[in-house]
């Protein structure tokens, strides 16, 4: 049976069929040598058994993809890309910058292991935080797709054969090499009514010495990449999206509303000593706060002002209502507006890598490599927030509630007259959801290194294949952003003198947000600023051996192949934390009299961190035939089994072993049925098993306090709650955290019909059912679902969840809780939590491709293909000790608007879990011409955190981009060979990305519409 095609798994461009449609078929031995993940056992025909796709390099130029992310996108079985660069992170507790993730089936971070050169890479330094869970991946922008070979991609687990992390398969990403001479290729693109523009430069070299017996190859690849404005595009140049939703049910909900509910127009509350005051502040007769001393700055042009400061601003009671129908709600802050933050930043990189063999003799190859990434980002992102309460001592120049005279017998020009409870000496106060934006927007400067050194030696003895190498690879992040340092801002605060910081000058009137139009001095900003650095390594040291054979023995049916090896591998991770953040610089705040140990403002405490541990591993692999053609047995022309085992053994946690049992059955010349099963591990990453505490400033919606205001009458609608307390979120790291374990199983038809005609030329058909059940995820409860506990326990008459901390309630909380018929409670404070391994997580889908090749004298080549990837399950159990609130929901017990996403049981069509997604491509080629198009449908999916009032998600409607390229190839002379002219457009109809709450989803969607791009190339 002819089977040469690599099963297509992608959409630009994809693989070619067997062979071409006028040659005759060979015998079904005779299969293509190709190199694929999956087996150790080269020749091995068991390779047909396996679900594997490679992509080759003229594929991956027809993309005009620059990166490993633009390339890994094409492909459906991937899926959303949960780490991207379009990340809009307030600090450096995840990851920015140049980095993308890769996902294959939407298992989760971590479960798809990634290769190069058949050999592990190192993964990222940084973690990106899913639900606080810090998850680590392969960073896919490391990968310059200029200098890729081909892609293999298993869609199998292989945890027996590769160890740890490859759950839902590999991803082996394969190097030019071998190269005798020069390409120069240049492209420049750029995304049409955007900022967003990129020069993409490659150079490709090589040189054969030693009469052919050895070469060194060395491909460079430079990319610079111009940042992208919320202004570019309608769907980001507004933090509030609500109008994009005017005239659905969802129009009355304030979740699209992404503007902060922390801005200039601070809530303070007026304190003696170091607790709040117990009765109002008045002034006369007038009571400027409430009983508890809260009040909040607000301009006077709108509703809600109890006594005036001047240039506009006013005072009034309580804390500032910025709920969707309130006055306040004007104030929110956008951070989108002016262009105060980037959508994506710039970037430039430089991606070097060095390959080189010689040979030693007939039988005995030297070689080596030397990979070299480095890439710097520039980004613009939000201010820092007081998400605790910072204190602003009495004698603060602009306190309104100050003293009479300054200690220097100054006269205070800005206390307020007629102050008839305050004491001549002046009151502190504290103000919290406070955002600093006259310092700016925050400057973002990431820089990332990637390193990788092999050293191996291969060939063959005593009928043996052998392979064995050292490698040594780390990587280094440097994030350094704007920052407040605390202990600073008191000391600006306490000043007598203009020269203090202040807090009590608003912002832009007019409430538009991105920026600030009355900042603090000079001097007040400069003494207070400070840049807040992360650095972050990760480590890979490992040795391995590998020896196979593909006639160990014969059996009736013929050779049985087998592969044996050992690796071991010392994995590290680091991360520093800036002094201001790791405790060592902790700020004592003297009107709270609390201390807070980071004094980095609105960023919790993390402590410096490192980990490490060695994994000790062997594997074993059987390549079995049972049935060969020369059986002569009906319908069964020929049966192959793969047989495969592994055992790791982990310093931090234990050991583990996992098999793998694979076959393929040949009906006949044009059949071929096959299957595996297989189980997998996933070695929980050092951070989760840390044995420390680290907190995160973060905020939380009190659903407590939303049942509350609906119960009161203040609130018709539960989805538009705006109670979001900043709150300090400690999770805990687990030492006794075990592996994630899996089973992946695959089930498939391979069609290859031979008996059509010619002229139809050669098709090969593929269907494979799959499925993973994965056991142990590690995760949290979530801030989410802790409150929504704390909510279903006290609305049932009982205290509340433990892992809810809240403050004694005040006067302004009984008042509040009056005639509901609750317990009144004070704010969330802190939060706790800790990471477990969570419930199952089951996966379910269908592959289909289809791959076409035609060839003819007069109208050139045609390539086609097709590839559907459907997923028919995604099912996560509830969390376990709160799945009652999804039936407390139903009862209505809980308002049936209460936003449960993380502990619904189906998945399936959740935000980026679509059910369907298909790819397609056409190629011509006819002489010094090429064209081609393909196609790109991701299916709808629901955001279950936008609801109707009756709990109804939002529908993010599904989408088709069209990509079309012109390629000619000039006839240069002798100087200049194979020089190429490339005119494409990626998103040929120039459609925007579906609405989601946020704008657009950009683990599925690029933040821009059509994308043209021109293409130079030549070769000496």
């Amino acid at each position: 049976m002819e089977l040469k095609c690599r099963q297509l798994l992608w959409g630009v461009a994809m693989c070619s069929a067997a062979a071409a449609a006028q040659e005759p078929a060979k015998p079904a031995d005779e299969m293509v040598k190709v190199t694929v993940v999956g087996t150790s056992i080269k020749g091995a025909k068991i390779s047909t058994a396996l679900p594997v796709s490679v992509v080759t390099a003229d594929e991956i130029a027809a993309t005009g993809a620059v990166d490993g992310d633009d390339l890994m996108r094409q492909i459906p079985q991937l899926g959303d890309v949960f780490f991207n660069p379009t990340n809009q992170a307030q600090t450096s507790n995840t990851a920015r910058g140049d980095v993308s993730s890769i996902d294959l089936r939407g298992a989760g971070l971590g479960d798809t292991l990634v290769l190069l050169n058949g050999r592990r890479l190192v993964t990222h330094p940084t973690s990106n935080g899913n639900n606080t869970v810090p998850l680590i991946t392969y960073n896919s922008s490391a990968i310059p797709a200029s200098g890729l070979h081909s892609v293999e991609i298993l869609l199998d687990g292989a945890g027996a054969i590769y160890g740890s992390d490859a759950v839902a398969g590999v991803v082996n990403t394969v190097m030019k090499s071998d190269f005798n001479g020069l390409t120069i290729s240049a492209q420049y693109g750029h995304a049409e009514s955007t900022s967003r523009s990129e020069l993409n430069t490659n150079i490709f070299g090589g040189k054969n010495f030693a009469d052919g017996r050895g070469n060194v190859s060395l491909s460079l690849n430079v990319l610079n990449r111009s940042h992208q404005n919320p202004s570019d595009m309608p769907f980001t140049a507004d933090q509030d999206k609500r109008a994009l939703f005017a005239g659905t049910p969802w129009a009355s909900s304030s979740v699209p509303d992404g503007r902060g509910g922390q801005s200039s127009w601070i809530n303070g509350s007026v304190f003696n000593g170091t607790a709040p005051v117990t009765t109002a502040i008045r002034q006369g007769t007038t009571a400027l706060t409430t009983a508890a001393g809260a009040f909040h700055l607000q301009p006077n042009t709108i509703a809600g002002c109890v006594t005036q400061l001047g240039n506009g601003l006013c005072l009034g009671t309580g804390g500032n209502n910025q709920n969707a129908n309130a006055p306040g709600n004007i104030l929110r802050y956008n951070n989108a507006a002016n262009d105060y933050i980037t959508v994506s930043p710039a970037i430039q990189r430089q991606n070097l890598f060095l390959t080189g063999h010689y040979d030693v003799d007939d039988n005995t190859t030297l070689y080596g490599e030397v990979g070299v990434y480095h890439a710097t980002a520039q980004t613009l992102t939000t201010q820092p927030t007081s998400l605790v309460a910072v204190g602003v001592p009495a004698s603060n120049y602009y306190n309104p509630f100050g003293p009479v005279t300054f200690a220097d017998g100054t006269p205070n020009p800005n206390r307020l007259p007629g102050l008839t409870n305050v004491p001549a000496s002046g009151l502190p106060l504290t103000f919290t959801n406070y955002r600093f934006n006259d310092y700016g927007p925050d400057h973002v400067d990431v820089e990332n290194y990637q390193y990788r050194y092999l050293v191996g030696l291969k060939g063959s003895k005593a009928g043996f294949d052998y392979d064995t190498g050292l490698l040594y690879s780390y990587a280094t992040a440097t994030d350094i952003s704007d920052g407040v340092d605390s202990n600073a801002l008191y000391k600006q605060l306490a000043l007598s003198t203009p020269d203090a910081y202040n807090p009590f000058n608003g912002s832009c009137l007019n409430g538009m947000g991105g920026g600030d139009c009355t900042p603090s001095s000079k001097a007040a900003l400069d003494a207070t600023r400070i840049r807040v650095k992360r650095a972050d390594r990760t480590g890979l040291l490992l040795a391995d051996f590998k020896l196979s054979r593909r006639d160990l023995f014969t059996l009736p049916a013929g050779d049985v192949g087998v592969a044996f090896g050992v690796e071991v591998r010392h994995e590290t991770q680091e991360d520093n934390r800036d002094p201001h953040v790791n405790g060592s610089m902790p700020f004592y705040d003297a009107v709270t009299g609390l201390t807070q140990p980071s004094s980095a403002t609105g960023v919790n405490i993390t402590p410096s961190s490192k980990g490490s541990r060695t994994v000790e591993g062997a594997f074993l692999e059987f390549a079995v035939p049972a049935i060969s053609p020369a059986m002569k047995i009906p319908l069964v022309k020929a049966v192959n089994f793969q047989l495969a085992g592994r055992y790791e053994h982990y310093s931090d946690f234990g050991s583990v072993s996992k098999p793998k049992i694979a076959m393929s059955w040949d009906v006949n010349d044009s059949v071929r049925l096959r299957a595996s099963y297989s189980q997998g591990f996933k070695a929980p990453n050092l951070e989760t098993t840390a044995d420390y505490t680290y907190g995160r400033a973060s905020s939380v919606t009190d659903y407590f306090k939303c049942e509350v205001d609906v119960r009161a009458g203040r609130l018709t609608n539960f989805s538009a709650c705006s109670r979001v307390p900043g709150v300090r979120y400690f999770i805990s790291g687990n030492p006794k955290l075990g592996p994630e374990t899996s089973t992946t199983s695959n089930i498939g038809i391979v069609l290859q019909p031979n008996w059509l005609p010619a002229e139809l030329g050669r098709f090969t058909v593929a269907l494979d059912r799959w499925r993973i059940d994965q056991m142990g995820i590690v995760g949290t409860l979530g801030l989410s679902n802790v409150s929504a506990a704390d909510y279903l326990s006290r609305v049932s008459g009982g205290a509340g969840d433990p892992r809810i901390i809240r403050a004694a309630p005040n006067a302004d909380d009984v008042a509040a809780f009056a005639g509901t018929g609750l317990t009144p409670v004070g704010n969330i404070i802190d939060v706790k939590d800790t990471f477990l391994n969570l419930q199952p997580q089951h996966i379910s889908g269908y592959d289909l491709t289809m791959n076409w090749r035609k060839r003819t004298a007069a109208w050139g080549s045609f390539d086609g293909n097709l590839n559907v990837a459907y997923m028919d399950q995604y099912t996560r159990s509830p969390l376990s000790g709160i799945g009652d609130l999804l039936t407390a929901r139903a009862q209505g017990v809980l308002n049936a608007a209460l936003p449960l996403s993380d502990l619904e049981n189906d998945q399936l069509r959740n935000y980026g879990h679509p059910e369907i997604k298909v790819a397609a491509n056409l190629t011509w080629k006819l002489a010094a011409w090429q064209v081609g198009v393909s196609g790109n449908y991701i299916g709808s999916v629901y955001d279950t955190g936008l609801l109707t009032t009756d709990g109804k998600p939002w529908r993010e409607a599904g989408q088709t981009l069209w990509n079309g390229y012109v390629q000619y190839k000039l006839d240069t002379g002798r100087w200049l060979q194979d020089a190429r002219v490339k005119l494409g457009a990626r998103n040929l109809f120039d459609k925007l990305p579906p609405l989601a709450q946020g704008g657009y989803n950009g683990g599925l969607y690029n933040p821009y519409g059509r994308y043209l791009y021109l293409n130079l190339s030549t070769t000496f």
